[in-house]
């Protein structure tokens, strides 16, 4: 078995009290420096980063500033979880009511059990910023992964972008909810759009030159967090009317106007599908976390379960204390879930806790950015985007891919113009992420199973196996993600028009030819997926 990194020179100086230090040459061309202890002190990884690295052929580039507990703090701001909630489940109110939401988020937590621990293992395996397409190349079968991990590296930027779009958003959308819960307020689209660009360029100055203090504050907000979410629930179970216990569990309603409860109520899962997709959110940020391949793991099934319990909590406060479903649907800043709020105190306190809201959301879209910028960064360094050379750059100053940051802040930017012409293309485009997540989960995992079933003896050690049940995991987990992306696709009402039709699933659809297209013209060229580079396992771009 040949190897993809070699020493290329041993320096005598010592670096503080890390020992002499080698400098290794990757197969990327670039340079790592580890001490004798095997660890690299320049860049703060242990010595399982160094060989998991060394391993996949790659160079440390970032530094390795995060732990496990600012990890999960990073994720669980990252994903605002019962923040989003509050803003994200009228649809699903609409379509099977009450139980709908509650069953479906269970039913959910149980199906995604699989796809979490397979997707543990995998970065266990293999623990890069790459995550779901490095994965296809290393486990699908020599004769298609380079196909495969290209779609999977385009459409998991597609869904990183649109969702980083997405969270940008939610910021004006919490802003102009506290607006409009003070005063008569009818917000045109140009509003959104300049709140939007604003807090785009807001995060992207936050990120790149306040990017040393990234980790340092992921634990404070993330104790905020949970206080807000604690100083959220209790005056509603305290002061707001309760509706029964039959109509939380058992009242089921179609206000979607689907031909069947049964549709209803399966389309209704929807947000629940979508609560929990971005499970991979650390996986993307896994070389900038110390021993990553035991750390990122525990930190995704943790996060997994606290956000979780977060959500299943805010939906049971929710479907508890909206007594009138059809007046909390016709608020007026759009939201039931701040109707339910408005009843359990006064407006002062409203602001207070919408403003913390907002605060949180603002925390969560910086740290959602970091990660984007993450996963950008690697598939171009990879040279499966255009212009991958200046993409995939790394700031020798402040050690995060700035470039990376610049086209998301001008991906997020663009859309929001978009939302000036078309407010029905915009949420098209950023609804996108939950069909790509579950598209690249789906490959991933998939070909995990291939390579689990015929060639086990090639899959390298993981520093969480799944043993003898990986295989049963991995299956679960293959079924419930195409049972979820077969929903995802569907439209929220009934009749379809123009206007409710899921026009996201055409342009999934058309990115995937756009790829292809790329493909053929000259990517095919250029890109020899990241197993190119994998010790042990050169393969040549055509």
């Amino acid at each position: 078995m040949s190897t993809s990194t070699s020493v290329t020179a041993k320096e005598t100086a010592v670096d503080g009290e890390a020992g002499p230090v080698e400098v290794i040459t990757a197969a990327d061309g670039g340079h790592s420096h580890v001490d004798e202890q095997g660890s690299d002190p320049v860049h703060k990884s242990t010595r399982g980063d160094v060989v998991a690295m060394q391993r996949m052929g790659r160079t440390q580039e970032l530094v390795r500033h995060f732990r496990k507990l600012t990890m999960i703090s990073f994720v669980a701001v990252a994903t605002v979880a019962w923040e989003t909630t509050i803003f994200a489940f009228t649809e699903s109110l609409k379509d099977g009511g009450r139980p709908s939401l509650l069953y479906s988020q269970l039913w959910c937590f149980v199906g995604f059990i699989p796809i979490v621990l397979s997707i543990a293992e995998m970065v266990s395996m293999a623990p890069i910023a790459g995550a779901q397409y490095h994965w296809v190349s290393e486990f699908a079968p020599e004769k298609c992964q380079k196909i495969l991990s290209y779609l999977t590296g385009w459409t998991s930027t597609l869904a990183w972008q649109a969702s980083n779009a997405l969270g940008m958003f939610l910021v004006g959308s919490a802003i102009q909810a506290i607006v409009t819960a003070n005063v008569d307020y009818e917000p045109p689209r140009w509003h959104a759009a300049v709140i939007n660009i604003s807090f785009t360029l807001f995060a992207l100055a936050a990120n790149v030159f306040g990017s040393r203090a990234l980790p340092y504050w992921q634990n404070a907000v993330f104790v905020i967090h949970i206080i807000a979410f604690v100083a959220f629930l209790t005056p509603i179970w305290v002061n707001v009317p309760k509706a029964s216990h039959h109509d939380v569990w058992a009242l089921w309603e179609n206000r979607g106007g689907w031909p069947s409860m049964t549709v209803a109520v399966l389309v209704g899962q929807m947000s629940a599908i979508c609560s929990h997709v971005g499970i991979d959110t650390a996986a993307h940020m896994a070389e900038e976390v110390r021993d990553a391949a035991k750390t990122i793991p525990r930190i995704i099934i943790i996060t997994f379960v606290l956000n979780t319990a977060l959500v299943f909590v805010t939906l049971c406060t929710f479907c508890y204390h909206i007594i009138d479903i059809p007046t909390a649907l016709g608020d007026p800043t759009g939201y039931p879930g701040i109707w339910v709020i408005r009843q359990s105190m006064g407006q002062p306190w409203l602001n207070i806790l919408l403003v913390v809201v907002l605060v949180l959301q603002v925390f969560g879209g910086l740290s959602y950015f970091a990660a984007v910028s993450r996963d950008l960064f690697a598939f171009a360094r990879d040279n499966g985007l255009p212009f991958s050379k200046w993409l995939a750059k790394v700031d020798s100053k402040r050690q995060i891919p700035t470039n990376a940051y610049i086209f998301s802040a001008g991906s997020s930017i663009l859309l929001s113009l978009l939302y000036l012409g078309s407010d029905v293309a915009f949420y098209a485009i950023v609804s996108l992420s939950g069909i790509a997540l579950l598209q690249c989960y789906l490959f991933s995992i998939g070909c995990m199973m291939w390579r689990r079933t015929f060639h086990p003896d090639t899959l390298p050690p993981a520093r969480f196996p799944l043993g003898r049940w990986g295989l049963p995991i991995n299956t679960a987990a293959v079924i419930f993600a195409c049972w979820s992306l077969f929903w995802v696709l569907w439209p929220t009402e009934y009749p379809v028009t123009l206007a409710s039709f899921n026009w996201a699933s055409a342009i999934f659809v058309g990115t995937l030819l756009l790829a292809l297209l790329y493909y053929i013209s000259g990517g095919r060229k250029k890109y020899g997926g990241p197993v190119a580079l994998v010790a042990g396992r050169k393969l040549r771009a055509e």
